[in-house]
């Protein structure tokens, strides 16, 4: 066969794909042998230091029975607590202090360990219960403060804990590793336990693109409790050339992982194409992250406002000379000072965030005089921002100002009910229609058209959504008050009222005992008639007392707006029982993943220089602890 021959084009080809798969075999094995080494060790690694406990503790009581001053040269080492509770009656004997029994003493404190467990157990904090606690606070230190294992192995960090508490000895790296795995084992058999008792989640997905690329998937439920509560699923290494079947076949395996088939209520994340084909690949309602979408349509607003776009370069000019110079910096410090000015410093513009706009208008309209005075002390050629542009940069920072506050709101929470989106955005329009009727700034009237128009375009089905138009109607705060459309808030009771009616009709439906009959071969004429009026019956039955408990619940006062809408429902769950089984499918749904979001940045933390080499299972297990404990 010649080398150049198609024939042995293939051949070639086949041993390279032959070659590369018993590569990646062979690494698996390696991997699988380190992993199998290193839990080898670990567990080496602990019954060493139980080990070198007791024999520290074998030096002690040696010590402690040397005559004074035999031994001036020698180190005094820490007695055990138990000693403050004992006295050496004998060379062999021990008098409890706390109680008329004797004890035999063999060099070592375990039988007063034993003593105290059974008769004064609460009394003192046994030295293994201390270490215990230590143990997991240093596992704390690891997680979430996104230390390496290897911080047992530094120097100061061991002189540091030797000076808190000498007597504690510091577990190896290896042991360590052990007790985070094992936390992790802990935390997530509790949320599993609390997953299979919550009837409906939600889930929120992102992707986090940098070095590499990652899924994240986090759960929001319920408790038995009325309280809500999160846990991270997954954070997954992806590939780069990812689709929607790689997303959904991600977020599949960890609902299985996690037993979640069909308690899944929506998916909620942005609108990129592959996210919204995995929802529907899923068969799960996909629900728009509200922060998302208003980070665009004020992005675009801005972008479209002809006047905004001269100001804004010219304030990046500015703040660009402020930020770049270390001699204009403390020019500017120098200025606000003398005019009793705040010292502050100029924001740069950012063009993924729209909020920076703000920020740099608003930095420099507060700075307007410094910034000036400081401008010709330099001779800069940049010039400062006229008087007609600053006033068109205080009447656009009016008309943005519920933008920002409604973002600023919902990044400072760390949950945001799905029930807030609707009547977020009635808010936001009825104030921006305000606010550009009021001025007189021709930009600022633009921007304020442009914003409303992309609010409309934005979330025009919103209110026709059923998750959120239902999560709206549950919540006591807002209730048929947070539509701005009345006519599609009585569609949404009428949808309310029908899946209340479900729930009801199933208890309606159990059979009832019935005197026993006897049994008759005669031809029943009625018996399809019958059943069928008794169907209506049941039916009719059903929709009344639904229709009656929804009513009774639509005409209760609102709650004010501060207050916790769950607290409410546990509250009033004997009252309203249907509804109060709604609510916890309803009330789980988020309205942002923003908060979530929060996770990548501490990914950031956890792939340090320290660690480089982090498995994505062991990062998984640092990240899923740090959101979770």
């Amino acid at each position: 066969m010649e080398p150049g021959s198609p024939r042995g084009l293939t051949h070639l080809s086949k041993c390279g794909i032959l070659r590369d798969f018993i590569a990646e075999e062979l690494n698996l094995a390696a991997r699988d042998i380190i992993e199998e080494m290193e839990r080898t060790m670990a567990d080496y690694e602990v019954k060493t230091s139980e080990l070198k406990q007791e024999i520290e503790e074998q030096r002690r009581q040696l010590e402690y029975l040397q005559p004074e001053g035999s031994s001036e040269n020698t180190r005094k080492r820490p007695r055990s607590q138990m000693w403050e509770h004992f006295e050496l009656i004998g060379p062999n004997r021990l008098q409890c202090l706390l109680c008329p029994q004797q004890l035999s003493y063999n060099n070592n404190t375990s039988s007063m360990m034993r003593h105290f467990k059974a008769k004064h157990d609460g009394i003192l904090e046994t030295d293994y219960d201390k270490k215990h606690d230590l143990d997991q606070a240093l596992v704390n230190l690891v997680v979430k403060d996104s230390q390496p294992c290897s911080i047992v192995e530094d120097r100061g960090f061991r002189d540091f804990v030797k000076k808190l508490d000498p007597s504690y000895a510091l577990p190896s790296k290896q042991a360590l590793k052990k007790m985070v795995d094992d936390r992790y084992q802990e935390e997530k058999a509790d949320a599993q336990a609390q997953l299979r008792e919550a009837e409906a989640v939600s889930l929120t997905v992102d992707l986090w693109t940098s070095a590499d690329t990652r899924l994240a998937v986090a759960c929001h439920y319920v408790l038995e409790n009325s309280k809500l509560a999160t846990v991270l699923l997954g954070v997954l290494p992806f590939p780069q050339n990812h689709g929607p079947t790689d997303v959904a076949d991600a977020q599949r395996t960890l609902m299985a992982e996690w037993g979640l088939e069909g308690k899944v209520k929506c998916l909620v994340s942005d609108t990129t194409p592959a996210m919204v084909a995995a929802a529907d690949d899923l068969a799960l309602p996909h629900v728009e992250c509200i922060a998302h979408a208003l980070n665009g349509v004020v992005r675009r607003a801005l972008d479209k406002t002809a006047g905004l776009k001269g100001l804004r370069r010219r304030a990046g000019e500015v703040v660009a000379l402020f930020r770049s110079s270390a001699a204009a910096k403390e020019k500017l410090r120098s200025k606000q000072q003398k005019l009793a000015l705040p010292v502050t410093k100029l924001v740069r513009e950012e063009s993924s965030r729209w909020t920076s706009t703000f920020l740099m208008l608003q930095s420099l309209l507060d700075a307007r005089r410094a910034v000036g005075s400081a401008l010709t002390a330099l001779g800069a050629k940049v010039e400062p921002l006229s008087c007609d542009e600053s006033e068109t940069s205080a009447a656009c920072l009016q008309v943005l100002k519920p933008f920002y506050t409604a973002t600023v709101e919902m990044s400072e929470q760390k949950r945001v009910l799905g029930s807030m989106g609707i009547p977020l955005v009635k808010m936001l329009l009825l104030a921006t229609e305000e606010v550009a009727e009021e001025s007189d700034n021709v930009t600022a009237e633009l921007l304020g058209q442009n914003l409303s128009a992309g609010l409309r375009r934005e979330f025009d089905g919103l209110e026709e959504n059923p998750v959120l138009s239902l999560a709206t109607l549950l919540d006591p705060r807002f209730k048929t008050i947070g539509f701005r459309c009345q006519e599609k808030a009585q569609q949404a009771v009428q949808t309310l009222t029908a899946e209340c009616a479900a729930l009801v009709r199933p208890a309606a439906d159990r059979p009832t005992e019935r005197p026993a009959q006897q049994t008759s071969t005669a031809f029943n004429l009625w018996k399809s008639l019958d059943d069928q009026a008794s169907m209506v019956r049941t039916h009719s039955n059903a929709t009344a007392d639904a229709t009656l408990e929804v009513q009774r619940y639509m005409t209760d006062p609102p709650l004010e707006r501060s207050q916790d809408p769950l607290v409410y429902w546990k509250e009033h769950k004997n009252i309203y029982p249907h509804l109060f089984s709604l609510a916890k499918k309803h009330l789980c749904i988020p309205a942002s993943s923003v908060p979530f979001e929060r996770v990548f940045s501490k990914a950031g933390d956890v792939f340090s220089r320290k660690r480089n080499r982090l498995s994505p299972k062991a990062a998984e297990k640092i990240l899923l602890l740090n959101k979770n404990i």
